[in-house]
């Protein structure tokens, strides 16, 4: 944990280094305190949901009725086993959740996890992706004028144009 911790500091410390001074610190800060913490909700993303759902499978792991779940949340057995169906089928709502999550003593851990190892991973797959499109464009147009550039110098202005969007972070930076 402290490594991971310190992990982070030095890459908040260098990183806007990297990415030149004109960054906008209040964004980079903002992203570098979410993925740290995200580092943390990881292993909770590995854990499956079981079938059955959360809220029956801890009714049953603790021998408790639905009937009794009911009674705790002032619900009636047919709206407890309605409950434990739209856990399955993705339509129960989080307040709701949080009240069964309750009645069983328990607690709701809400978070969203990145696909990718990190907000910041994201942001340069992004920058990336954007660079390569805007420099293919403009490489179909100098071709057609017959002024193609080689393979070096498209991969030294794709990497140019990433940074850049990456120390800029303009407005339309998440738009295809």
């Amino acid at each position: 944990m402290f490594i991971t911790i310190l992990y982070s500091l030095i890459q908040i410390i260098l990183s806007p280094l990297y990415y030149g001074i004109d960054m906008n610190w209040h964004k980079y800060l903002t992203l570098q305190q979410m993925d740290a913490t995200l580092v943390q909700a990881k292993d909770l993303a590995a854990v499956p949901r079981p079938k059955i759902g959360w809220v029956k499978a801890i009714r049953k792991a603790l021998n408790m009725s639905a009937r009794q779940l009911g009674e705790r949340l002032h619900l009636s057995q047919p709206r407890i086993a309605l409950l434990e169906k739209g856990e399955v089928d993705g339509s129960i709502s989080l307040r709701t959740l949080e009240k069964a999550a309750e009645g069983l003593g328990c607690r709701l851990v809400y978070v969203l996890v990145p696909e990718d190892s990190t907000l910041q991973a994201m942001r340069e797959t992004q920058a990336r992706l954007k660079a390569q499109a805007l420099n293919a464009y403009t490489e179909h147009h100098m071709a057609l004028e017959d002024q193609a550039t080689g393979a070096a110098f498209r991969q030294q202005t794709t990497d140019e144009l990433a940074n850049e969007l990456l120390r800029t972070w303009p407005r339309d930076f998440w738009d295809n």
